[in-house]
């Protein structure tokens, strides 16, 4: 029993009306629905606080808690008398009375015993015949047996009408007699004892099953017809009901239009409500929310014909939410249950994601964000989540890529909703494998605890997703640098300050943006030190001296860095530099980890630039960005625009040097673009203001990891644009995911083509002066033999020796070209500061027959 009952009330008048259906052949023969009409003044009650009046129905003089009633309009009759008038559909004997009896409200399913119980309707709830969904919420007891219905609408002896039901083997299956059987059952068997949430769609031709949102079964059905029989829930048969249903169930919404998928996940996990004629998630009308992608915000609330979330109650009745009046009676129910089902998940105790201990009523509900029992390559990808406790994710049970979309791997959860009011959501990940869990939200996130990525975990955003401005909590990512204090890495943030009022909020470096992550499970605010060395201390100490940015400055000015220390204030979108900690040695593959915290980026992030200035930008993201898709969402966006960008993006690779100096710093630029990477030139002057020396290991890859600083270059005055559709789950340690740091012992093209079909030629120079410069050239029917934007990488060095292609009569490190075969020429430029032996090697042919 429920602590304190559901209490309901009732106020009747002193008298009682006998009313004889005198038919016939009492049971066949029926009198339709006739008007019942009252003087006002002789309902001798007070007015009733709700201002609703009502006529009670019951079959026997004493109205006890299976009393039917109607609720009665006012009007006036022939004499001009106030009346209040209803109509009834009498069957068999019945007395009534009136009076009044006040709405209670409560959160609440409704419990089914199986033997006798069901919802009454009466004639009503015709499905549209021309297009309708049907939908509820279940949990079938073990118990149950045989074919049960879930609502319908038929006789007892099914020559008409319609029947949602579920079979022995729990089997979903939809059921219309037409003048034809017209059936459907899904392929999945419901688990017993766990709430699944079912519905049919039908769209004038095709009868579709859904489970958990999951599309199971689909087959062209012809129209249903009206019919005089009741609409029942938990049973069917009018005037002898049948097949009880034993359970709970909850929601039941009938509808007069075939929702889209999109409509139907969006209010799966929670009721609705009317918002000013059109539906809303009710769970998000509460806390006052209208998220921008909102997929049931066009449907008119019109189209609702029915709607019983189980939680109005007039006495013994349920209402109608969907303000058409089709309250349902409940027949022989003495009590309702709670409601257990997921509107939304809810967190009930501190434990794992995984494990039903953490969540209310978890014991009768899947786990949010799971695999689908429909098809196990499927997640359930629109649960609304709710956690006010501390909860570690491991996304290792979901479906394994390929089986599932090549975008995700098995550790990639998505969720529509989720609201961390408090504590602490954990994605679990170990740095030095190179291992975490991805976690994505398709429409809201409100973050008023914290959620910690550990090691590659990350967290994505999709195109329109908000993040709740009014978020109080944080976020943090780790990332690894350079642990060498001579060695420079290009940062960007992924978070920002920390308010209620603004996202993609700026920082400085003293905000305690960037911490220090020695011991990631407990991260301590760094120090920052005067001098150009850094300290490797507890905490660390940063040389703020090397901290600096390039904001729309002219191109490869180097007088144009900006000096910014710790405290100069850098935008969401923005680079910058920082050196490490320590003297390595030379032993720059070593890493400093630190922890990034703050409130995290989000949505739409623009820069301004001007026309031949270059900007040192990054991913402002807490997951990797799209290369290609940051390229083209900045080209040009009709044939013959002027693009903002010059299609290449530039990666500092610092690999040696063990000094301040300038002139000693070894270290280039690789370059990326949508035909491909290389790495700078190696063993020689990689960039006209450094020396030379040192081996470049690092080739950037499609995905642009958490925090990676890299610079573009304008052609156009414009805005550089960052935005949630360019945001993918791809962890660091793949060949397509490369944070750009330092050198490692592998080889420079080694797996940097890896999942890339196009044929390439990687082509080597070797010069007299012991540099090596790699050219690519890349087969792409979007390329052609002449300058192709966002294709072909222009030379932005001046070394003593080098090797280019010529295009046009400029110097290019990359080229596309729409087709490589024998007959392929492409011009190669060459120049040597010294008399000697040069080389050119073929270093990689890839994708050759």
């Amino acid at each position: 029993a429920i602590p304190g009952g559901t209490w309901v009330q009732f106020n009747g008048i002193a008298r009682t009306w006998k009313v004889v259906e005198n038919v016939p052949n009492p049971g066949v023969d029926d009198i339709p629905s006739v008007e019942v009409a009252i003087l006002e003044s002789a309902v001798r009650t007070a007015t009733p606080p709700t201002g609703v009046y009502l006529m009670f129905i019951s079959d026997s003089p004493n109205f006890g808690p299976t009393a039917d009633y109607r609720v009665m309009s006012a009007g006036t009759n022939e004499l001009g008398e106030a009346i209040l008038k209803t109509n009834y559909d009498f069957d068999g004997t019945k007395y009534i009375t009136f009076g009044w009896a006040p709405e209670r409200v409560y959160k609440r399913s409704v419990y089914f015993d199986g033997a006798a119980d069901y919802i009454d309707m009466e004639d009503a709830l015709d499905l549209n015949p021309t297009a309708f969904t049907i939908s509820a919420w279940i949990k079938r007891d073990p118990a149950d047996s045989g074919t049960v219905s879930i609502l319908s609408k038929r006789d007892a002896a099914f020559t008409e009408g319609y029947d949602l039901r579920i079979r022995n083997n729990n089997t979903i299956e939809y059921y219309l007699r037409n003048g034809t059987d017209q059936s459907l059952t899904s392929n999945t068997s419901i688990p017993v004892g766990e709430w699944h949430h079912v519905a049919v769609i039908y769209d004038g031709t095709t009868v579709s099953i859904y489970i958990d949102g999951v599309l199971d079964n689909s087959a062209n059905r012809t129209a249903p017809t009206n019919t005089i029989e009741s609409f029942f829930i938990g049973a069917a048969g009018k005037n002898a009901p049948r097949q009880h249903f034993q359970g709970n169930i909850d929601e039941v919404r009938i509808w007069n239009t075939n929702l889209s998928e999109s409509e139907l996940r969006f209010i799966m996990n929670q009721e609705i409500e009317d918002n000013s004629s059109f539906a809303n998630g009710s769970y998000f009308r509460a806390q006052n929310i209208t998220p921008t992608k909102n997929d049931i915000a066009s449907t008119l609330w019109s189209n609702l014909e029915g709607y019983y979330p189980m939680t109005t109650y007039t006495y013994t009745n349920t209402k109608d939410e969907s303000g058409n009046g089709n309250r349902g009676a409940l027949r022989f129910l003495r009590t309702v249950d709670r409601q257990t089902a997921p509107l939304p998940y809810q967190s009930t105790a501190d434990g794992d994601w995984d494990t039903q201990a953490t969540w209310e009523n978890g014991s009768m509900q899947t786990i949010p964000g799971a695999t689908s029992i429909v098809d196990n390559t499927v997640t359930v990808d629109w649960n609304i989540v709710e956690t006010n406790h501390n909860i570690t994710m491991d996304n290792s049970s979901l479906p394994t890529y390929p089986i599932r979309s090549a975008q995700f791997l098995n550790d990639h959860r998505t969720l529509l909703g989720l609201f961390v009011a408090s504590n602490k959501v954990t994605l679990g990940g170990d740095n030095d494998t190179d291992t975490g869990n991805g976690l994505s939200i398709t429409h809201y996130l409100k973050l008023d605890g914290k959620i910690d990525l550990q090691g590659e975990s990350q967290l994505v955003q999709d195109e329109d997703s908000d993040l709740d401005v009014t978020s109080a909590g944080t976020l943090e990512k780790d990332q690894q640098g350079t642990r060498d204090q001579f060695t420079y890495n290009y940062w960007s943030s992924p978070v920002g300050v920390s308010n209620i009022t603004t996202n993609n909020n700026s920082y400085t470096l003293n905000d305690n943006i960037f911490k220090d992550g020695s011991d990631a499970d407990n991260p301590i605010n760094m120090t920052f030190v005067s001098g150009y060395n850094g300290s490797n201390g507890t905490p660390i100490g940063i040389a703020n001296y090397w901290i600096w940015k390039y904001n729309n400055r002219p191109t490869d000015d180097y007088a144009s860095w900006q000096h910014i220390r710790n405290t100069g204030t850098l935008l969401a979108g923005e680079g910058f530099t920082m050196k490490g900690v320590t003297d390595t040695g030379g032993s720059v593959t070593l890493e400093q980890n630190y922890t990034i915290e703050g409130k995290p980026n989000n949505g739409d992030i623009s820069l301004t630039i001007n026309a031949n200035n270059d900007y040192l930008v990054g991913n402002p993201y807490p997951s990797a960005i799209d290369a290609d898709k940051f390229i083209t969402d900045n080209g040009p966006t009709i044939d013959g625009a002027t693009p903002l960008i010059t299609g290449t993006l530039y990666f500092w690779e610092h690999w040696g040097g063990g000094s301040h100096n300038l002139a000693d710093y070894q270290g280039g630029y690789a370059t990326y673009n949508l035909a491909g990477a290389v790495g700078s030139a190696s063993l020689g002057t990689n960039d006209p203001d450094v020396a030379t020396g040192g081996t470049p290991t690092k080739i950037p890859g499609q995905y642009i990891p958490v925090a990676q600083g890299f610079f573009v270059t304008a052609e156009a005055d414009g805005t550089i644009n960052f935005n949630n559709s360019q945001r993918i789950f791809k962890k660091e340690g793949l060949s397509s995911s490369v944070f750009v740091r330092d050198s490692e012992s592998s080889s420079p093209t080694e797996n940097a083509d890896n999942g890339d079909d196009r044929m390439k030629i990687r082509l080597g120079f070797n010069s007299i002066n012991t540099i090596h410069r790699q050219l690519l050239a890349t087969a792409d029917h979007r390329a052609t033999q002449n300058y192709d934007w966002g294709f072909d990488a222009k030379v932005i060095e001046d070394q003593m020796d080098d090797m280019y292609w010529i295009i046009d009569d400029e110097k290019y490190f990359i080229q596309g070209i729409y087709d490589i075969n024998e007959s392929t020429v492409l011009p190669i430029g060459i120049h040597t500061k010294n008399d000697g032996l040069n080389t050119i090697t073929i270093d990689a042919l890839i994708n050759f027959p």
